[in-house]
């Protein structure tokens, strides 16, 4: 059967496009085989247990922060540098979730890697603001080094798989957009120092122009797969 919003065409029983996920119905006469396999016995048995990966990381990081803001506090400690651990913690969490234990494309884990510890350097730039007379590098100069780190270590991994795997030229092109994101800060007053920007502007465009160059047949090849073109 085929789907009438994507017009892809599926062929096993489901009420669900896999694509746009809409619904869909099977054409009167149509002899499909069941989209999955029928639940074994075993497999119906639900397990209940509390003692899950997530569940162990978040009761130890309960703990952890905990201690961390008894100690800052106990202290007296002027810095409230208790912000940073739970920081760390969550960052670890998501880490784990949305990069370990996830199904995403490999720019899409790049990508939120690059907007969590961007986000933990800006909370080191107000935490610590008070004991350090010059913080703005932490961000000036951290962000366009992690993106640019991202995108050479996706672009050697694209480049030695790009005959198993074409989806990581993919995720190389599209990561290698954000390598602009500094130089929008920098025309918005965001960031103040516009030398290393501009490097990492140049240098993914520099891998864009790689990409298109030394592997366009197979960017296209991809991009038809995705696109349906």
């Amino acid at each position: 059967m085929r789907c009438k919003f994507c017009n892809v065409e599926v062929d096993c029983k489901t009420h669900i496009c896999p694509l746009c996920h809409e619904k869909i119905t099977p054409e009167e006469g149509e002899n499909l085989s069941p989209a999955f396999p029928p639940k074994t016995e075993r497999s119906q048995r639900k397990r209940h247990t509390h003692f899950t990966v997530t569940n162990i990381y978040l009761a130890a990081s309960t703990i952890m922060f905990i201690v961390a803001l008894a100690v800052n506090l106990g202290l007296h400690q002027p810095t409230k540098w208790f912000w940073m651990v739970g920081a760390v913690l969550i960052y670890g969490f998501l880490t784990m979730r949305n990069t370990v234990m996830s199904n995403n494309s490999a720019w899409i884990k790049a990508f939120w890697q690059i907007v969590m510890i961007s986000l933990i350097l800006w909370l080191a730039q107000v935490v610590f603001d008070d004991v350090m007379e010059d913080t703005y590098w932490l961000l000036d100069l951290a962000l366009p080094l992690i993106i640019m780190i991202s995108v050479l270590t996706l672009g050697i991994i694209s480049c030695a798989v790009v005959r198993k795997n074409k989806a990581l030229l993919y995720d190389t092109l599209f990561l290698s957009l954000i390598g602009f994101v500094p130089m929008i800060l920098f025309a918005f007053g965001l960031v103040q120092k516009v030398l290393v920007s501009a490097i990492c502007a140049g240098f993914c465009a520099a891998v864009i122009a790689c990409v298109i160059i030394f592997a366009r047949k197979e960017l296209v090849e991809e991009m038809e797969r995705r696109l349906h073109w």
